[in-house]
């Protein structure tokens, strides 16, 4: 086996003796590549596979299960800022019980989890404290939750409830959010976390709350009755519907007298404050039953003067809508009539709620260009673009209406730049597709030089091979039928050395012969007889 072995790589060593500088310089760079390669795959297929153990760590949090880690002598990698630490696809699970045992992470013990510990001869000092603790940890949890933040912050000032207190003092809170690297909260989110706050802890207005993010920027500010985040949301809904507004009137105008001969602008107050009214009404049915009826009648006899009553007569009626009824007699007397009903009144209570953001004031800017002026009148103008808005004049809304030269030096200079562009562009097309049809046409010229050169050289060595003996017959034959080729020479191989030692031995042989044939038959008969014996 060892022979083998030597004798093939002695083979491979003359073989690559053999070889050109060229061919040593590749099949070097070849084994040098192939063991590097190799090498590299051994290592990458002998490391470990990390897996998170733990994400989202605190600073003291991590640096106390690092500290774990290595006096168990397991490896680990840090990530994400030193905030994830990563073992051992196979060791997760086992680490994280470990860890578990030891109580690491630490910050998985706030919120309510803390007042798992409270015990009965607990303060009622640390109750408060260990309950505006725990409230704090569960909102902080809960805005983790927030795509983009990667950690958060909640403090309460919730005041003292006693006897004492006044009331005057107000529940107020701050936030403390850190985003993702890269990530930007929007107004909506910073808004969410305001109502999330406001909403969870007792007493909290949502004016009270204000948050912040890590560098330092101002989200949301307390104490002035609107958070920024709601200005900006309403800022940024006046600005969509005065786009809106534009946008309609500017396609109106386009249609009539022409792109860029004409331009909107809009400027809207919206009303967000919340008002409510409460109006009520009475009516009254008659043809309804009373709810009450009281009937009192007295009469006495007497005499009565033409005039009117007579002495000690009273006529008395209290009704609700019911005049009393009374009648004289000529023989005077008393006279008293009581009617009191109690009809049914219809109450109507009307309640309505503005919503907010609706339109209080409404301006709207027309600049036509002097071009085109004379298509429409103001007058026409004002009366297509009110009737576009929603123009009313109760409201205070104004339309104005100018005509101006406009200036078409940018348009001009932004038309021939788009052109020099456009015809740029066109030009590099057209290069681009000269060059693939010269690649294109040049591969096919190439294929055809190859082709022509293979059909020349395949024509030559036809024209150079010598023809064999039975075409040299057969073309004798027909232009000369009495002639015949000369008979070819018969070729004799060269003998080989071995051979040519033997013929030489033979020819010796056959002169000793031919010289003393009887010392040669004594010589072959002594030979002969050692033979046999």
């Amino acid at each position: 086996m060892k022979d083998q072995i030597l004798e093939r790589a002695q083979k491979f060593w003359r073989g690559f003796l053999g070889f050109t500088p060229g061919q040593k310089a590749v099949t070097i760079a070849a084994i040098l590549a192939l063991a590097i390669g190799g090498y590299a795959f051994s290592s990458w297929a002998a490391k470990p596979t990390y897996a998170p153990l733990f994400t989202n760590l605190s600073a003291t949090d991590a640096s106390a299960i690092i500290d774990k880690l290595n006096s168990n002598g397991t490896k680990y990698q840090l990530a994400s800022n030193g905030t994830e630490i990563l073992v051992p696809q196979s060791q997760v699970y086992q680490q994280r019980l470990t860890m578990s045992a030891a109580g690491l992470p630490t910050q998985g013990s706030t919120g309510y989890s803390l007042l798992d510990k409270e015990g009965i001869t607990t303060s009622e000092f640390k109750q408060h404290v260990d309950y505006q603790r725990a409230l704090e940890g569960e909102l902080a949890n809960t805005i983790k939750s927030i795509n983009g933040v990667s950690a958060a912050s909640v403090h309460l000032a919730i005041p003292e409830q006693n006897v004492f207190a006044d009331g005057t003092a107000k529940t107020t809170a701050s936030v403390l959010l850190t985003t993702l690297p890269g990530t930007t909260l929007s107004s909506a989110q910073v808004q969410s976390v305001v109502n999330l706050v406001s909403s969870s802890v007792p007493n909290l207005s949502a004016d009270q709350v204000s948050v912040s993010d890590a560098n330092g920027h101002v989200l949301s500010t307390a104490g002035d009755g609107v958070s920024s985040t709601l200005a900006d949301t309403r800022a940024a809904q006046t600005a969509a519907q005065e786009t809106k507004l534009d946008d309609t009137v500017q396609s109106m105008l386009d249609t009539v007298l022409g792109p860029g001969h004409a331009t909107v602008q809009t400027n809207l107050d919206l009303d967000y404050n919340k008002t409510t009214a409460v109006s009520d009404s009475y009516s009254y049915n008659s043809s309804n039953p009373p709810l009450m009826e009281n009937n009192t009648t007295e009469s006495y006899g007497g005499t009565a003067g033409a005039g009117g009553a007579a002495m000690g007569q009273s006529t008395l009626g209290v009704s609700a809508g019911v005049s009393p009824s009374s009648s004289t007699g000529t023989g005077g007397g008393y006279l008293k009539v009581t009617n009191d009903r109690q009809n049914s009144i219809n109450h109507v209570q009307t309640t309505s709620t503005n919503a907010m953001g609706n339109i209080r004031r409404m301006t709207v800017a027309v600049v036509l260009d002097q071009t085109s002026a004379g298509q429409l009148t103001r007058a026409q103008v004002q009366a297509l673009v009110g009737n576009a808005i929603g123009f009313d004049p109760k409201r205070g809304d104004q339309i104005a209406v100018q005509s101006a030269a406009f200036n078409t030096s940018a348009a001009a200079a932004a038309s021939a730049a788009a052109a020099a562009a456009a015809k740029q562009a066109a030009a590099a097309k057209q290069t681009a597709q000269l060059m693939s049809w010269a690649k294109t046409g040049g591969l096919v010229l190439l294929v055809l030089i190859v082709l022509v050169i293979t059909f020349l050289a395949s024509k030559k060595r036809k024209k150079e091979t010598p023809p064999d003996d039975l075409d040299v017959f057969l073309s004798t034959l027909r232009d000369n039928p009495g002639a015949l080729p000369p008979a070819p020479e018969e070729i004799v191989p060269s003998p080989s050395k071995d051979a040519q030692i033997s013929q030489a031995r033979q020819r010796k042989l056959a002169e000793m012969a031919d010289n003393d044939p009887q010392e040669v038959a004594r010589l072959l008969r002594s030979w002969l007889n050692a033979k046999e014996s």
